[in-house]
């Protein structure tokens, strides 16, 4: 029990217990790796407090990062993807269904052929095939019509209409595909002989999704999640933008600047401007290194280099698919909502990615692809997808071509509509979009520090910048080394600075979702009711070994600090002009949710303890993950009595009978 030495603090005392009673009760929520802090469970709490933490605790601002024996610059926010808050923007989709009767003609690689399936329940079948070209990047041509009973072979284009009639005309079927075509010269060009002797011999393959935060994939695409974790994906849990919308979320990766340090080559700056073959894509330099190179992108009208900008005068890439979507896209809106035909829109662009593999499967291959339709607009709509993309998975990885191709699974920012914007959490999550790397397994084997640095990198602050040099590092691996904090670009295959900011890493402030640091007293009620709290989570945690493990009490707050998002993106609203290079800074984002650390020592077992939990203001809760709690000293032999059994438990028992 604390002796009562001064008025003040009977002050403070009677004011904590006013404030728990005005607290009341809250639900409780708990599973085996976060909890929800009941404050119906009032008298424990109670009974926490009573314990001399005041007494005994300093001020001491915190040193070091938690599970880390070095400070790190730019903590990021530990969210929770099933926040209720952001929860309430979801809801269930259906899922699409197509036209019921089969594409009369399916396509594999370089070839299209008539399907049995339709053969069978049609007899003959009549079909002509025009190639579609690109006149620019907003208009097609139609080439030559061949005429063919059984298939047709890709070689002028990768892009053709087609018209079936069965016999004697009374059925017909239409439609407009894409597939890898057989192209010679670049058969010829492309080669693993020509790839640098000083790179890493892999295949490049990005495969983005707009709009998609980390949390949001969690959220909607739970199964993709689960699948590429099982795979060993490597996710940036501290990626980070760099500016407003598409175009300065890609940019920067595609070509290592910012829209701003590159020739102008916006629309409405009519001949002053460029197109945007100035700009030094990387894809050039894997081009010019024997690659065989791609550039998928739906959703035609508002793409990231047509939307805004002029767009390219000359193709970009070897295989383009927006030639046929400006081909395709007037007749969607005669097809089912999200399809053409029997098949889902989604899955064209997921089997152009398989034709460029099948087509040049012993070429290496650099592809970016990015998918926008639906996720662009819409909230929930990509879930209809989710089944489509671990099919896709499975067979990118039972084909092989995981062994030896780099797989970058991503987006370009968070949400962007309204609603999610004015939430302290929405507005965190648009600037934390999903960002993952999957490796063949042998490459840890080969370079071992590399897939350390990869790995370790995944919890510090990583930007576009750093994702086009992990690029070029494909083509030149310039060896593992620790990179100057200075440094704008840095290779996730080399250690990217603990000591690293925003400012570091040229991220504006209302950009920047790192937290901002601000040390508590450790007699302030917020300190002392998360170490109360922290407490009660973990003899819950050993609850079913009470009889064993001895019951924790707080001995002693070491320091205790609170992180919150910095003023400037609070502040931030919208752009204010066309290009998104200039902030609206009107809104007034609501601070619902507190990031609170904390180093403690408990009793009996003298365990020196760094946690971390959030506490939301609105509700009174308090959460906290169990991964996010580290014991710092030693305790040797304390879990005796469940060591073998319970191995999990050792560093929170402290067995009631000590050897």
């Amino acid at each position: 029990m604390v002796t009562v030495r001064a008025p003040s603090f009977v002050v403070r005392r009677v004011c904590i217990f006013i404030f728990l009673g005005i607290m009341g009760y809250s639900i409780f929520q708990m599973t085996r790796n976060n909890s929800y802090y009941d404050m119906s469970d009032r008298k424990i709490m109670l009974k926490q407090i009573e314990l001399e933490i005041i007494k005994s605790s300093n001020d001491q601002e915190p040193i070091k990062n938690l599970k880390n024996e070095n400070y790190i610059a730019c903590p990021h926010p530990i969210l929770d993807p099933f926040d209720p808050v952001m929860m309430s923007f979801m809801k269930n989709e259906p899922p699409l269904v197509c036209a019921e009767e089969e594409d009369w003609v399916n396509i594999k690689g370089n070839i299209a052929r008539i399907t049995d399936k339709a053969l069978k329940k049609y007899g003959d079948i009549q079909c002509k095939f025009m190639d579609v070209l690109r006149a620019n990047e907003f208009s097609t041509s139609v080439g030559v019509v061949t005429t063919t009973h059984t298939e047709y072979n890709l070689e002028t284009s990768d892009f053709f209409r087609v018209y079936c009639e069965s016999e004697n005309s009374q059925h017909s079927w239409e439609s407009r595909m894409a597939g890898i075509r057989f192209d010679e010269d670049v058969i010829n060009r492309a080669g693993w002989d020509r790839v640098p002797k000083d790179g890493l011999g892999l295949n490049v393959l990005m495969l983005g999704l707009d709009s998609l935060s980390n949390m949001m994939v969690q959220r909607k695409l739970p199964k993709v999640y689960s699948k590429i974790k099982s795979m060993g994906a490597h996710i940036l849990e501290g990626y980070n933008i760099v500016g407003d919308g598409t175009p300065q979320a890609l940019i920067p990766i595609l070509t290592g600047r910012t829209e701003l340090e590159l020739p102008d080559t916006r629309k409405r700056m009519g001949n002053k401007a460029s197109y945007v073959d100035v700009y030094p894509f990387i894809w050039n330099e894997f081009q010019k290194h024997g690659y065989v190179t791609g550039f998928a992108e739906d959703v035609a009208d508002v793409g990231t280099f047509t939307y805004r900008l002029k767009g390219f005068d000359q193709q970009p890439t070897d295989h383009y698919l927006r030639t046929y979507y400006v081909d395709a896209s007037p007749m969607f809106n005669q097809q089912k909502p999200f399809c053409y035909g029997s098949l889902p829109r989604h899955q064209i662009m997921l089997n152009y990615i398989k034709d460029m593999f099948r087509v040049y499967e012993d070429k290496p291959k650099f592809m970016f692809a990015f998918h926008g339709e639906l996720s662009h607009d819409y909230a929930n709509k990509v879930a209809v997808a989710e089944n489509d993309l671990v099919e896709w998975l499975e067979w990118f990885q039972k084909s092989g071509y995981l062994n030896n191709t780099m797989l970058v699974l991503m987006s370009d920012h968070g949400q962007r509509f309204a609603s999610v914007r004015d939430t302290q959490q929405g507005k965190l999550e648009e600037r934390m979009p999903f960002f993952s790397f999957l490796l063949p397994k042998w490459f840890e084997r080969k370079y071992p520090r590399m897939a350390s640095n990869m790995r370790n990198n995944t919890k510090r602050l990583t930007t576009p910048f750093d994702i086009y040099s992990t690029l070029m590092s494909v083509l030149h691996r310039d060896g593992p080394k620790a990179n100057d904090v200075n440094k704008r670009s840095i290779s996730l295959f080399n250690e990217v600075p603990l000591e690293r900011t925003c400012r570091d890493a040229y991220i504006e402030p209302h950009w920047c979702a790192c937290l901002k640091w601000q040390p508590i007293n450790v007699k302030s009620s917020l300190a002392v009711e998360a170490a109360a709290y922290f407490v009660h989570f973990l003899n819950r945690y050993n609850a079913q070994y009470t009889n064993l493990c001895a019951s924790m009490k707080i001995k002693k707050i070491e320091w205790a600090t609170k992180m919150a998002p910095n003023e400037g993106l609070l502040k931030f609203h919208a752009a204010a002009d066309t290009d998104g290079f200039v902030p609206d800074m009107s809104s007034n984002t609501q601070v619902t949710k507190i990031y609170l650390q904390l180093k403690v020592i408990t009793w009996p077992a003298n365990a020196i303890f760094e946690f971390s939990c959030q506490y939301n203001s609105n509700t009174n809760q308090y959460i906290v993950y169990e991964k996010d709690i580290s014991r710092i000293n030693k305790y040797g032999n304390q879990g005796w009595c469940i060591g073998k059994s319970q191995p999990q438990l050792n560093k929170y028992c402290y067995c009631k009978q000590q050897n």
